[in-house]
């Protein structure tokens, strides 16, 4: 067979999903892939999932860019059970490098989306509550690392930092704040995961549009 004609039937044959795992994969692309069902991936706590996982969620404190809490001080962190798995994967990778993942944020209840939006409306930045934010499906998370103390470390900006310095390739000298962001990088991109260009702590699901909005209200712990 003509080397061309192998190469064909290679696409063919391996053809589909980059999204691994993906529930209800129909092959070619994100166009091609089904909605995932609320109840088929559903909120579980991700400090059972994931080991070692700090839990300071910035909008339950004052510390964030609106400079009040939004959630209750006991809120977990919630995310999509297979979310919860794959930053199990990263977090794993990341503690032979002596390092731990500290939760910023996680799953957002819309109300509070549109509580952002409302106090910075920048695409890209924070998300439009009428489409609906990767954080208001399960699906994404907000990130930044420790030592294995629970010490954080030096990271490029802190959390919710808007501008150029925040993005997830800017440029940086050779330092602590380099390598603790590639390092992250990297092992959330081996776990499945998809950074924000503009924001070196946010993370997704590959497709994470198929998922439903959540609805961590509703979330019993088991």
């Amino acid at each position: 067979m003509p080397k061309f004609a192998l190469l064909l039937a290679a696409l063919a044959t391996f053809s589909g999903s980059t999204d691994a795992g993906a529930a209800g994969t129909l092959g070619y692309g994100p166009e091609r892939l089904q909605p995932v069902p609320d109840s088929a991936d559903p909120l579980v706590d991700a400090a059972a999932v994931v080991p070692g996982l700090i839990v300071t969620l910035a909008y339950a404190s004052s510390d964030n860019f609106i400079g009040r809490p939004l959630y209750p001080p006991d809120l977990p962190c919630l995310l999509r059970r297979s979310v919860a798995e794959r930053l199990a994967v990263a977090a794993r990778a990341l503690a032979l490098q002596q390092l731990r993942l500290i939760a910023r944020d996680c799953t957002r209840p819309q109300k509070i989306q549109e509580q952002l939006w409302k106090a910075h409306p920048h695409a890209g930045a924070v998300a439009d509550p009428a489409r609906g934010s990767l954080h208001a499906r399960g699906v994404a998370v907000d990130l930044s690392l420790a030592d294995l103390s629970g010490s954080p470390v030096a990271l490029p900006t802190a959390f919710d930092a808007f501008g150029p310095a925040a993005a997830a390739a800017a440029p940086l000298p050779e330092s602590p704040e380099r390598a603790h962001r590639e390092a992250l990088k990297r092992a959330m991109h081996d776990a499945g995961f998809r950074v924000n260009p503009k924001e070196w702590w946010h993370y997704s699901r590959l497709w994470g549009w198929r998922w439903p909005l959540a609805h961590p209200e509703r979330f019993r712990p088991r």
